[in-house]
């Protein structure tokens, strides 16, 4: 009788990639407790970081629809000053404000490389003129400060918390708070 040759176990088929994934999550998840998880992804969770004047600003990218260079704006009669106009944005109609001169009343510089920062509010989106995005920005609680007595006052009311990095000082916008304000929303003068 001949020698059989070993029999090699098959192969396991390849796995889809989704499977890959799947596999993955239940690794992780058996690691970290799931209160634990989610609060730290909560704490690495990035924000736009915008430049308003001398403020360095966080807008939670949940509330962004988009970043657009400055559109061509059309005035509206009869608004406060800081209600720019409207815009047409892809077929959209657009507010477009300027928020440091809402906030402060001292109007933006409109200059090649200002923005517009569109939120969204339910089916109404905003766009808000500020100097500058600067990108993500992601901070943990060793960043969190205690206080917020460093935060101007016409500012105060949508600052919903502060970090320090790197020497610089970062507030967290709070938009929804911004489009809830009455002042905001009737710009009639």
């Amino acid at each position: 009788m001949a020698d059989a040759a070993p029999s090699t176990p098959a192969a396991p088929p390849p796995l889809h990639p989704f499977d890959i994934l799947l596999q993955l999550d239940r690794r992780v998840r058996q690691r970290i407790p799931v209160a634990a998880a989610s609060a730290q992804l909560s704490e690495i969770r990035g924000r736009l970081a915008l430049r308003l004047g001398s403020w360095n600003l966080l807008f939670s990218m949940d509330d962004v629809a988009e970043i657009v260079p400055m559109p061509r704006i059309t005035r509206v009669p009869g608004v406060k000053r800081w209600l720019l106009g409207i815009a047409n944005l892809r077929g959209k109609v657009i507010s477009v404000s300027d928020l440091r001169d809402f906030l402060i009343g001292r109007p933006t510089p409109q200059l090649p490389s200002s923005q517009a920062v569109v939120i969204r509010s339910g089916q109404w989106d905003y766009g808000l003129l500020v100097d500058e995005v600067v990108g993500m920005r992601h901070f943990g609680p060793q960043h969190r400060q205690t206080t917020l007595d460093n935060v101007e006052a016409g500012l105060r009311s949508y600052v919903t918390e502060a970090f320090l990095n790197d020497g610089q000082y970062w507030l967290a916008f709070d938009t929804g708070k911004l489009l809830a304000d009455p002042q905001f929303l009737h710009a009639s003068q």
